[in-house]
């Protein structure tokens, strides 16, 4: 519940550095609770929101914290495709370009993903 009332309070204040942290922190661990550490079911999947409200907590001010949290989920999520789960190979997976949170081995499994629920987690970056 106290991570359900973080989100409310932190959307409350989307300006706010600090808020967008706690909301992007909120985000991925109401995602990992809910769905027992798998983060990447598509239409439920906080990577893309929580990323961009940490990106945005960095056009406000440059943090280690953040910084850090964005390289870690990043590389959780780069090292494997979003859609078949075929795990990466010299980094040779693509972006979606719209949200930058999904990795895809291929325009077929990025065209899958998103008719799957991808279109629903995806959050247009600013």
């Amino acid at each position: 519940k106290s991570l359900i009332l973080a989100k409310h309070y932190s959307e409350k204040n989307p300006e706010d550095e600090l808020s967008a942290y706690i909301l992007s922190c909120a985000l991925l661990q109401l995602g990992k609770d809910r769905y027992e550490e798998i983060m990447e079911i598509p239409g439920h999947s906080p990577i893309p929101k929580a990323l961009f409200w940490a990106r945005k907590a960095l056009t406000v001010k440059t943090n280690d914290h953040v910084t850090e949290l964005i390289s870690m989920v990043e590389n959780e999520a780069k090292s494997h495709c979003a859609n078949c789960r075929k795990e990466a190979e010299n980094s040779s997976l693509k972006r979606c370009v719209r949200c930058l949170g999904a990795w895809y081995c291929g325009k077929e499994c990025q065209v899958q993903h998103w008719k799957n629920g991808h279109k629903f987690d995806c959050i247009k970056r600013k």
